[in-house]
């Protein structure tokens, strides 16, 4: 689906929790915030400060230009807490 939502000319960013099989679609951007649960993608429930980060993160890497299949892991203390 984001392959035909990027080949319309709209970026997308893709938050994944399983990189091995996000890995294996070659997304044009990723994020994988590590060592989140699976069902919290972004962030704990109620956790809105870590869920704002995580999509603050998402939309930054719709600025940028990236390999296909490069997903960029990235830590979010906050939800450890």
């Amino acid at each position: 689906m984001q392959r035909g939502i990027e080949a319309q000319g709209i970026p997308t960013s893709l938050i994944t929790l399983d990189v091995e099989q996000s890995s294996l679609m070659r997304p044009p951007r990723a994020i994988h915030p590590i060592g989140f649960q699976f069902g919290h993608s972004l962030g704990k429930p109620n956790d809105k400060t870590t869920q704002m980060k995580v999509l603050q993160v998402a939309l930054e890497e719709l600025t940028k230009r990236q390999e296909p299949g490069n997903i960029h892991k990235i830590d979010f203390p906050s939800y450890k807490q």
